[in-house]
């Protein structure tokens, strides 16, 4: 079983995810730009002060300079919010780490809603923009487990990586002792027929939650986790939409360009499908706020979507 039987939860799984990253590989080099404690980086620089890089609040600099120490043999982990490190330092993620074969990883923490701070630091855009950089790949984990088994393949991937990050106490809903994160690979958390439901990040447990109310209301559904919106297995994704009359995608991030526009492409090259309805951050700025309260702005909250879901049912 993938799920855990009852989910919980797990506080700052990134410092030990890093620590133990440092243990089995000397070559990484944990970076930050004067966020070190606020993207939960507490043990390295403590025990592996050599693989540790506080370049100061200069997120432009981080990039760079992580690309630089990348043509040195080291494997770069440049850590920040998600929102500077797509709009502020986007053309040295391109050009600096973006156009050579080596290894570069790049950890976006507070993604899209997950700020109280409204536009300045919520990243809806992010995904839409590095599934455009030829040869990148990103990843959206869901929770604790999925975030330490990839952040495990990108430090070996090759090329550049951008992955969202999750930061103080984080969801915890795959088995460890099961789950299997692979680059690429979706997880079909629910068969089911009727109504399809797609999503990446956290945005699956939010649909988690409105799957346990549509089980409680009979109605029949399925769930696919996309972790990785490039590279993506198109023919899984395909699999699970065709002979499907409406599929739903679920994401954090606007609904242009990630995960929406992802299964959009699918449809469209395998020549129609169902139809799909993307639910996510809408064409305009999200609000500020607790998560809660911009979940329940945005219709993402799990009743809300809940009952979308039964409607199209």
């Amino acid at each position: 079983m993938t799920l855990l039987a009852t989910a919980t939860t797990e506080t700052a799984p990134f410092d030990a995810i890093s620590e133990g990253i440092c243990e089995r590989n000397s070559d990484v080099m944990f970076m930050t730009a004067d966020l070190q404690p606020y993207v939960d980086l507490f043990a390295v620089p403590k025990r592996f002060p050599d693989q540790f890089l506080d370049v100061g609040m200069a997120e432009q600099n981080l990039l760079s300079v992580g690309a630089g120490i990348s043509k040195a043999g080291y494997v770069p982990v440049a850590t920040t919010f998600a929102c500077y490190a797509s709009r502020r330092a986007f053309d040295q993620m391109v050009i600096c780490m973006g156009t050579g074969p080596r290894t570069c990883v790049v950890v976006g923490f507070t993604p899209g809603i997950t700020s109280p701070a409204r536009i300045h630091h919520q990243s809806t855009e992010d995904l839409a923009m590095t599934r455009a950089i030829p040869h990148a790949t990103v990843i959206d984990p869901a929770d604790s487990t999925e975030f330490a088994q990839a952040m495990n393949a990108a430090v070996e991937r090759g090329g550049l990586v951008y992955m969202r990050g999750l930061r103080g106490r984080v969801a915890k809903l795959f088995d460890p002792e099961t789950y299997r994160f692979e680059i690429g690979k979706t997880h079909e958390l629910k068969d089911g027929g009727g109504v399809g439901i797609i999503s990446t990040g956290s945005a699956t447990e939010w649909v988690l939650e409105a799957s346990r109310l549509l089980d409680e209301a009979g109605v029949e559904h399925g769930v696919l986790h996309v972790p990785t919106l490039k590279p993506a297995r198109h023919e899984e994704i395909w699999a699970f939409c065709e002979g499907r009359k409406n599929v739903f995608t679920v994401e954090n991030h606007n609904i242009v360009g990630g995960l929406g526009g992802l299964v959009a492409e699918v449809m469209a090259d395998n020549g129609g499908g169902p139809r799909l309805k993307r639910l996510g951050v809408p064409d305009h700025w999200a609000p500020g706020g607790s998560l809660g309260y911009i979940r329940e702005q945005l219709g993402l909250d799990s009743e809300t979507l809940m009952k979308t879901f039964r409607d199209a049912a």
